[in-house]
């Protein structure tokens, strides 16, 4: 069984937004959403966080850069570290989707351990 954590459209936008405008700070957009008197954002904000910490991924990094993979200056192997860890799909209703798939997050986290390894002095 594989798991995958599913963002609508409004999730994307708000994990986007505190990686772009809030230099990827939890406590900093919930300050501002806070302030704002915001709160449904800011419930949202807080549940997103609370996937963040239970599947240990920085999903506002995730969003930030998968939006903007096919941006010219964006690295070929980038994209297709990004196409393989996240999909974007149309849910039944035909909303947009960005499905994550866990198992292929960690699959590249232990490539990147495994390199870790090799370089290590002997």
């Amino acid at each position: 069984m594989s798991e995958v954590i599913v963002l609508g459209p409004a999730d994307r936008g708000l994990l986007a937004a505190r990686y772009a405008e809030h230099g990827n700070s939890h406590r900093r957009m919930a300050a501002a959403l806070r302030e704002a008197g915001a709160e449904e954002p800011l419930a949202r904000l807080c549940a997103l966080r609370a996937l963040e910490c239970r599947f240990a991924i920085d999903l506002g990094s995730l969003c930030h850069r998968f939006d903007r993979r096919d941006q010219p200056g964006t690295h070929p192997l980038e994209r297709m570290v990004l196409s393989y860890i996240a999909q974007e799909r149309r849910a039944p209703d035909g909303r947009a989707e960005l499905w994550v798939l866990l198992d292929r997050v960690r699959d590249v986290r232990a490539w990147i351990e495994e390199g870790r390894l090799v370089r290590e002095p002997e």
